[in-house]
């Protein structure tokens, strides 16, 4: 009995002074992209402390009388009603138990028998201490309904009238709510605001934090600190370099990279997206996603990769189409479902030339997967469209296997093949022409492919396959599958400078001529030629004519005419993103499952190449939108989710082209 009647004393008591300590309380942390940026707020009532609150005006009560009007904090208001509990107990036992039925009218936690088994007994003994006890709680339950209602009334907005009209003493919190500014009722709802989403103009509400309904151990709430993560525009215009003094000689346009998931592969790798909820993974939600995304930003060029042929049919062309786009489309050979598209604004550019590239090649054993590319010619419009140079867009999704390097760099060399090839054209016609590459390269930055692409060479005989593009680490096997020279077969038409070579160059350069030829010993030994056998073992024993034979220069030169070591081109690309978060150090991340996160993701364009009349060409970064970081994609569960629709981000770049007439301008 005694432990009953102490367990409906305390659990009362406890309530009131949890939530004296969530008013005093620090308000939850703001952190927008990982930084705290706010440190403000407050807290509104639950719906059952809103319910409570209008059962007290309905039953008319005013609380106590207004001689308590001046108490100058909610502690007061509790011993004050304590003590007068405590006498009037003493003195009217009749007055008390008025007071208990009318508690117990308002509370259904008052009805349980057990609570008026103990009640009975406390009246028995009018002088008792577990009568004393029992009172006490009900004067604390009361004021702790009280300050519920308060709270209730004043973050609902019910106005100075209300506190007025009451007269109750818990009513008043000037004390506590001195440093703060004044409540004002507004339309939106009540929270926090932050601008969120694709283009930022959408707005994110918090609603404030809510008190729990029941809870004995305030100290284990959980936290109230938010992450409130978007994706910003960085811009460069005005802090690159050599800036063009005439504006009318520039022409700008964005281009997006965006792999937009093919449902069909989703399907088919469902242990990628375990995270997810099935919600964010239905196509219909994430089409829609997409289109807003694309309707939003508006690129000039829009480059798309794993688009399934029949969503883009007819689903995503019929909308491009209404907003001015011409569309290409090229899908993978096989029986793959997706492809890649490519789409470019009709009021900003004319297609001169396209090319629809398949790497399968039947007659070359390497080139046996079924990814395809799209190389574009296009032409700017603008009022001196004549003095604009053409851009040479390339968009392409390389294979993913990340054991197989060799083949990633043989279907990258075709692209760049035939990006030199529309090169030579628009030279032939005396006319510059600028590129950019984008697409899902399957490569991590700085690894070889990466620098290949950047740099412009790659020296790669003996390195191993898994190596190529740095997506996994098997250094602890003990044999591995190495790069070794040729990397290709003549047949494929392809030199090592990445460019198309003639009948007559290809037969010249081939290993085995076309013709049957009789190979001596001699000219059978300079095949065997590499920088390793230049070494010699220490342990090696010397025989004479067999391990004490060296190459002759001219043998080593000749091997490397024929077996080039090094893969080049000549196109000078950089690549519009960085592998680290300029703001927070952070790597940057473009994808995202269960199996991790990393940057494939590329848009890489032409810079200035050095001729001989000095620096000429090239494309201006003027912004690009930023990327995110692993640890940011993870506070919003990951990828796909509700705002970012496949597991990739979309890449997007704005740059700058300079025109002919202005091409000597001077440069501030």
């Amino acid at each position: 009995m005694i432990a009953s009647v102490m367990f409906y004393a305390l659990y009362p008591l406890s309530r009131f002074f949890g939530r004296l300590s969530e008013l005093w309380r620090k308000a939850p942390c703001v952190y927008v992209n990982g930084k705290e940026v706010w440190d403000g707020g407050g807290a509104v009532s639950g719906a059952q402390q809103t319910g409570l609150s209008l059962q007290w005006h309905s039953a008319g009560d005013t609380g106590p009388g207004p001689d308590h009007a001046e108490t100058e904090s909610p502690q007061g208001a509790l011993e004050m009603a304590c003590m007068g509990t405590c006498v009037n107990d003493g003195n009217d036992e009749e007055a008390a138990s008025v007071r208990e039925e009318e508690a117990s009218a308002r509370d259904p936690v008052m009805n349980d028998p057990a609570f008026s088994r103990t009640e009975g007994q406390t009246h028995s003994d009018g002088h008792s201490c577990a009568h004393a006890v029992e009172t006490d709680a009900h004067a604390v339950y009361d004021a702790d309904r009280m300050m519920d209602s308060s709270l209730a009334d004043l973050y609902l907005g019910s106005g100075s009238e209300a506190l007025l009209h009451t007269g109750s003493p818990v009513y008043d919190l000037s004390a506590l709510l001195a440093d703060s500014p004044p409540v004002q009722t507004a339309a939106e709802p009540l929270g926090w605001h932050f601008p969120t989403g694709l283009g930022l103009s959408q707005m994110c509400c918090r609603p404030y934090v809510q008190f729990p309904d029941v809870s004995y151990y305030p100290a284990f709430q959980h936290n109230d600190s938010i992450e409130v993560t978007w994706r910003v525009w960085e811009d460069f215009s005005e802090s690159r370099t050599g800036a063009f003094v005439d504006a009318a000689d520039a022409f700008d346009f964005s281009i997006m990279s965006y792999n937009i998931l093919a449902q069909d592969l989703l399907e088919a790798n469902p242990g990628l997206y375990t995270h997810c909820p099935e919600e964010v993974l239905a196509w219909d939600a994430r089409l829609r996603t997409i289109l807003r995304e694309l309707q939003i930003w508006q690129p000039d060029i829009i480059c798309l990769q794993e688009v399934q042929e029949d969503h883009f049919h007819k689903q995503m062309y019929p909308v491009l189409a209404e907003m001015g786009y011409t569309c290409i489309y090229k899908r993978r050979t096989g029986s793959k479902t997706d492809g890649c598209a490519v789409c470019y604004s009709s009021e900003r550019f004319t297609q001169l030339s396209v090319k629809l590239l398949e790497f399968r090649r039947p007659d070359c054993e390497l080139l046996d997967r079924d990814n395809v590319a799209i190389v574009l010619l296009l032409q700017p419009l603008s009022a001196h469209t004549e003095a604009l140079s053409p851009v040479c867009v390339a968009n392409t999704h390389l294979l993913f296997n990340p054991r197989r390097g060799d083949v990633k760099l043989a279907q990258l060399a075709i692209v760049f093949a035939e990006i030199d090839a529309m090169i030579e054209k628009c030279r032939s016609e005396g006319r510059r022409c600028e590129v950019v590459l984008c697409g899902d390269l399957n490569a991590l930055p700085n690894s070889p492919l990466w620098r290949f692409v950047s740099s412009g060479q790659l020296y790669y005989h003996g390195l191993p396959t898994w190596m190529v593009s740095g997506q996994t680490d098997l250094s602890y096997k003990v044999h591995h599958a190495r790069l070794v020279a040729p990397l290709w077969p003549s047949s494929l038409g392809v030199s090592d400078r990445c460019q198309y070579q003639s009948e007559s160059q290809t037969a010249a350069s081939g290993i085995f001529p076309v013709c049957n030829r009789q190979y001596s010993h001699d000219s059978m030994l300079q095949l065997r030629y590499c920088p390793a056998a230049c070494v010699r073992p220490a342990d090696l024993e010397l025989i004479p004519g067999v391990t004490d034979k060296t190459p002759d220069p001219e043998d080593m030169e000749m091997f490397s005419r024929r077996f080039g070591l090094t893969l080049h081109h000549s196109l000078s690309l950089a690549s519009a993103y960085s592998e680290v978060r300029p703001d927070t150090q952070s790597p940057a991340v473009s994808t995202l499952n269960s199996d991790g996160a990393a940057m494939v993701d590329y848009i890489f364009y032409s810079t200035r190449r050095s001729g001989s009349a000095g620096e000429e060409g090239g494309l201006q970064m003027l912004g690009r939108l930023s990327l995110l970081s692993a640890a940011d994609l993870w506070c919003l569960k990951g990828l796909p989710n509700q705002t970012f629709p496949s597991d990739h981000l979309s890449l997007l770049v704005k740059l700058q082209l300079r025109s002919l007439s202005g091409s000597n301008s001077r440069l501030v």
